[in-house]
């Protein structure tokens, strides 16, 4: 049941992941033409900060799971309330704080960069961006009961349809040209609407959520959450510092540059998270099952997250420049060059190899021995991109953000794991590690060289760039599919598992 839940959820996800983007990309062309790129970056900065903001609400979806993997699967129906209703008091606390600090840092916005718009204006667009997510934690209980319990896809297809009609709504704002407000007023109604139906849907399946506990448990979710509000810090510094220091050395016209090579590796990232994450509650479940092999999934899942890895970062690498020269109207300013292509790809392999180790980590609640390398992740990114920057631009940033990945984490996260969680030694996980990169750019290497042999047909026109991405994505998929079924035994019984998924589903028809 639990396998099938997950599976259902990795369908869910990645559907809704494709079909986002495809229309994001539209959506990001036309804003930028009509609305200009200062205000496009003055919106991207704007969500950088609201990320901070909100920065609560993953770090306790996570602290507010694990509390919830056991009592969910034993039945215990009082446990989950007493921890569900503790959690709802933090909650409905935290967004009214949201909304007290938005209103504060939206005072003080307008000064942190030359803005497109007047002081009143960039003030009340902030705020109007900052209020539906404040608004949010007051609803959003209910629904962390039913992702902790593997059911997210009965409100993940309601929450990604949402998002996908916003995509288009906000394109024929564009093309009416109507005023920016409209874009800020689809935004807000997104987020209410899409947190109103979720909890509406998890209320009806766990209706008991509104009984009275016995007792009520804060403690529980305070001490988990502490932890995760660390972890989550060090995420967002790693990764969603990059506008903030950007705009600050130069500006919003580089923050929209940059927002446009990010949202295309950020596409290609929500595809392959949704993939890679989708059975992170599964997880949960098997770590808290003594009678389980944990160490052989584990490798299963770790070689899945590598080989989607290695197809995305390849595939990311060779097209970006001229998917952007393309999707940007041969716009000089957005032009991709050879070293910030292999920097996003690098770091994409990066976050998607590590999904597996991070986990395993979580699921056993290690995050909290974590915090230390957490601090230290955020320290050397913000550190790094603030001096390399100055001297290296977008590049800097990428730089910084590699440095900070693959030598704090990468060298902390594998070794707690490998010695709480499977008692083994850690060096087999940096063997699996290499041997995997290295397949990843021996044929990166290849593909980039034929791709670049035959530059006068893939820059062609669009019709044969569109053929030319199909065949180099077929090749990919191709030569890591062989190289893996014959290398990694683990591997091998992945695509068994999978197998066997299906055929149980066809049985069951």
């Amino acid at each position: 049941m639990r396998t099938r839940y997950s599976f259902y959820n990795f369908i869910v996800s990645t559907i809704t992941a494709i079909v986002l983007p495809l229309v994001g990309f539209l959506k990001v062309q036309l804003f930028i033409s009509l609305y200009g790129d200062q205000l496009n970056g003055l919106q991207v900065t704007m969500a950088q900060v609201i990320t901070f903001l909100n920065i609560c609400e993953l770090a306790y979806s996570l602290a507010f799971r694990q509390l919830l993997f056991k009592p969910l699967a034993k039945g215990d129906k009082q446990t989950v309330l007493s921890i569900y209703h503790g959690a709802t008091k933090i909650f409905k606390f935290t967004g009214a704080a949201v909304l007290v600090l938005g209103v504060i840092v939206a005072l003080v916005f307008p000064f942190f960069a030359q803005s497109p718009l007047n002081y009143i204006q960039t003030v009340l667009m902030f705020i109007a961006l900052c209020i539906p997510y404040g608004i949010s934690y007051f609803l959003m209980g209910p629904n962390f009961v039913i992702i902790a319990d593997q059911k997210e896809y009965k409100i993940n297809i309601w929450i990604q349809s949402f998002a996908i009609i916003r995509m288009f709504l906000m394109i024929l704002v564009i093309l009416a040209g109507l005023p920016f407000v409209f874009i800020l007023i689809i935004e807000g109604l997104n987020i209410l609407i899409s947190n109103i139906v979720a909890r509406k849907i998890a209320l009806k399946h766990y209706p008991w959520l509104k009984d009275k506990p016995d007792t009520i448990n804060t403690k529980a979710f305070t001490t988990n959450a502490k932890y995760t509000i660390i972890q989550r810090v060090a995420t967002l510094a790693t990764n969603n510092t990059d506008n903030i220091v950007i705009t600050m050395f130069m500006g919003y016209t580089m923050t929209s540059v940059y927002g446009v090579y990010s949202y295309l590796t950020e596409a290609a990232s929500k595809i392959i998270s949704s993939m890679i994450t989708s059975p992170i509650n599964s997880f949960g479940n098997l770590f808290n099952d003594e009678t389980s092999d944990s160490y052989k999934v584990f490798t299963e899942f770790f070689n899945f997250g590598t080989y989607v890895a290695s197809i995305a970062s390849i595939c990311l690498f060779i097209v970006m420049p001229q998917f952007v020269d393309i999707w940007m109207k041969h716009e000089k300013l957005y032009e991709v060059t050879f070293i910030i292509a292999l920097l996003f790809a690098i770091n994409i392999f990066y976050m998607t190899m590590r999904e597996p180790i991070i986990i395993s980590r979580d699921a056993n609640g290690l995050f909290k021995e974590a915090k230390n390398n957490a601090y230290c992740v955020a320290i050397v990114k913000v550190v790094l991109s603030v001096v390399l920057i100055q001297y290296l631009g977008i590049t800097g940033v990428l730089l910084a953000t590699l440095i900070a990945n693959w030598v704090v984490d990468f060298l902390y996260n594998p070794i707690l794991v490998y010695k709480r969680v499977f008692k083994l030694n850690p060096l087999r996980y940096y063997k699996m590690v290499i041997s995997r990169l290295l397949i990843a750019i021996g044929i990166g290497t290849a593909g980039y060289l034929v791709w670049n042999y035959n530059i006068a047909f893939v820059s062609g026109g669009f019709v044969k760039f569109f053929i030319a991405c199909i065949i180099l994505g077929i090749s990919v998929v191709l030569a890591i599919s062989i190289i893996y079924i014959v290398s990694y035994k683990s591997f091998r019984n992945l695509i068994r598992r999978i197998f066997s998924i299906f055929k149980r589903k066809v049985m069951s028809k």
